[in-house]
């Protein structure tokens, strides 16, 4: 599908403000949040600057370069190919996620769950995905934070949730206990709520600069080597029988040439990502595989599910398990 490039400028300027970049996948439910508000003049962590999260050198904002390929990777596109028809699909609609970008105006809040209790600002008009999931996720520079929920609901601005992730701004963006991770960082199994969904601002600006995460339809629960998954992942969800383990990163080969294909200027932007940085198979879609877009915007016109059909699974390889470039 392909757009005139001026219509496509009028389309991204109405880009909303506040919402940045990328989301979360969604856990199950497990324990009821304590939800606070904190008192007015509350001491706020350090602030962050920059356009995205994590250290510039981090691994989520490095590119992957001439990565050497899996020795799994034939059999791991192979699955694709046989559970997820002929392409790679977006995500968008009620299991879209919600990015929220905040600022030192809006609402102070404090959450516990799993042990863990963070404070953060969250736009008063916030709201969680409409799908079951109910996840959103908030990014705050002003207290140095990538904040995700999940099961979360909102009624008269106080929040509960039944899970909750953070890692701070600043930091390598890797979870605690990990090679290069802090004990601040917690949450999705290693994967900060920034990564999983392409945000409208980033398609506006024409690239997006780190590595993303990709929706296995359904995902292995170990590694070939016998782990439970491959960096920078902590785990992997239980009970699930597919070949491709969390964990391993897939991408387009590094050699195509997108120019050559079909491609809209927003999806060569996506593609673009999937080439230069990649995506790390991070949960289970339960059908098909599948890559989120910001649920907090319009797409209409710039982009749709089958936005990347003309990349067929034979074009992506998936890059050694564990590599840190």
């Amino acid at each position: 599908m392909s757009h005139p490039a001026g219509r496509l400028r009028a389309i991204l300027l109405t880009l909303a403000t506040g919402s940045l970049i990328a989301g979360v996948a969604t856990l199950p439910p497990t324990v009821q949040a304590a939800v606070h508000h904190t008192p007015p003049g509350a001491a706020a962590a350090t602030p962050s600057t920059g356009t995205r999260p994590f250290k510039p050198g981090s691994y989520w904002n490095t590119k992957l370069g001439n990565a050497p390929l899996d020795a799994h990777s034939s059999a791991w596109i192979n699955d694709a190919e046989a559970h997820s028809g002929t392409h790679l699909t977006l995500v968008l609609g009620a299991w879209g996620m919600p990015v929220y970008r905040s600022s030192a105006s809006d609402p102070l809040v404090q959450i516990s769950s799993g042990g863990h209790t963070v404070r953060f600002h969250i736009p008063a008009g916030a709201r969680p995905m409409a799908a079951n999931d109910a996840a959103l996720t908030v990014i705050d520079p002003t207290t140095n934070q990538v904040v995700g929920l999940f099961g979360a609901h909102v009624s008269g601005g106080k929040w509960s949730v039944s899970g909750l992730s953070r890692y701070r701004y600043s930091s390598k963006g890797i979870a605690g206990g990990l090679p290069g991770g802090i004990k601040a960082n917690f949450g999705h199994r290693g994967i900060p709520a920034s990564v999983p969904a392409v945000t409208l601002a980033e398609i506006r600006r024409g690239r997006i600069r780190h590595r993303l995460e990709i929706y296995w339809h359904e995902t292995a629960s170990r590694t070939p080597e016998g782990a439970s998954a491959y960096f920078p992942m902590t785990g992997s969800e239980s009970g699930k029988t597919g070949v491709v383990p969390e964990g391993a990163v897939i991408r387009i080969k590094p050699g195509l040439n997108l120019d050559a294909l079909r491609l809209s200027p927003a999806a060569k932007v996506i593609a673009r990502a999937l080439q230069k940085y990649g995506a790390v198979v991070g949960d289970n879609a339960g059908s098909g595989n599948s890559l989120k877009l910001q649920g907090n915007a319009n797409w209409s016109g710039v982009l749709n599910k089958d936005s990347l059909k003309s990349i067929p699974w034979s074009d992506f390889v998936f890059v050694k398990g564990g590599f840190r470039p």
